[in-house]
């Protein structure tokens, strides 16, 4: 168990780590610390914020991060992520302490194939990727329901991705719902969400949302977010119950990427996704989320909503980032 949660962190967390220039740990976050004392866990780690951050030294230091955390709490982290990247390109290190066990999409077994030059394609947008928010220019555009970056070498992969998605969905679709290769689903996931709108697209991006591999249900839910924010009927379209329980998982990508599509779902205020979102164990979640320091403001907007604050006041509470208001908003309620 020791061996393999450890292999799952070095991957997470060393994406492209071994080249990077020095950056700092700007900051470290937690999830599901209930009962958990976080100030005496933050001391017992081996890294801490405003510490340098170094690829090769950071994943040297994931071991005994993970018994710092099994001596404290009784058991190996769920998660722990490295992201990049908040101002200055600083780091920002997730910690997950707990989840629910989440039933998954088994894995299917099937032998369908995309061209070899998609996949090096897809390796190829990672790169750029990256590049892209390493010199601060992620910005893209969704308003098309596809995300185009502004960064050329970035942008023209997208292109082609578009290009090759429009002539063929059905293979897109086919690869995402029964190809046993996970390389193979994570890149045909992100390719999905190039390919022309249509119920069976949505629907496969939905079913792909539950992959058992946790870079599928990435690229799929991010793809939802890009087609919710082109079109608030195609967001009111999209299921919010599986979503919602992704919020409980053990792995960052999902809370990350539920709580920016549940933002959008939210929206529109309807009666009984936000009944969902007030039972307790999701508020707690919620709550935690919404006090990141970074990547927390999708939770803040949500929480805001089930405690009932006009939406123009929520947005300028969430600029200010007064977060205690809005957590206090729903005590009231």
């Amino acid at each position: 168990m020791k061996r393999c949660l450890l292999s799952l962190i070095i991957l997470l967390a060393s994406g492209a780590a071994g080249q990077d220039k020095p950056k700092l740990i700007g900051k470290i976050e937690f999830f599901g610390y209930a009962g958990i004392d976080i100030n005496k866990l933050r001391a017992a780690l081996p890294f801490h914020e405003q510490d340098s951050f170094i690829g090769e030294t950071f994943e040297a230091q994931l071991e005994p991060t993970g018994a710092a955390v099994k001596e404290l709490t009784g058991h190996w982290p769920t998660d722990l992520a490295n992201v990049c990247c908040e101002d200055r390109g600083n780091r920002v290190i997730f910690i997950g302490l707990a989840g629910k066990p989440t039933r998954y999409n088994p894995p299917p077994k099937g032998h369908t194939r995309l061209p070899n030059q998609m996949l090096k394609l897809y390796d190829q947008f990672i790169k750029f990727n990256y590049e892209s928010v390493q010199q601060g220019t992620a910005d893209e555009d969704d308003s098309k329901g596809y995300a185009l970056s502004s960064y050329p070498p970035l942008r023209s992969i997208m292109l082609k991705f578009r290009t090759y998605a429009l002539k063929h969905g059905s293979l897109l679709r086919e690869v995402l719902e029964t190809a046993a290769d996970e390389r193979q689903r994570i890149t045909a996931a992100e390719l999905l969400g190039y390919a022309g709108q249509s119920q069976s697209q949505l629907g496969a991006l939905v079913h792909a949302s539950q992959d058992s591999n946790s870079g599928v249900r990435n690229n799929a839910t991010r793809a939802l977010i890009v087609l919710a924010k082109s079109s608030p009927k195609v967001a009111s379209g999209i299921p919010a119950t599986s979503f919602i329980e992704l919020l409980l998982s053990g792995t960052w990508t999902d809370l990350n990427k539920a709580s920016n599509l549940l933002n959008l779902i939210s929206k529109r205020r309807n009666k009984e996704i936000l009944a969902q979102l007030r039972r307790r164990e999701v508020l707690e979640r919620l709550i935690e989320i919404a006090r990141w320091r970074s990547h927390g403001e999708p939770a803040r907007y949500i929480l805001g909503r089930v405690a009932g604050i006009d939406e123009s006041r929520l947005e300028q509470l969430v600029v200010t980032k007064q977060v205690e208001v809005i957590i206090a908003a729903l005590r009231v309620n």
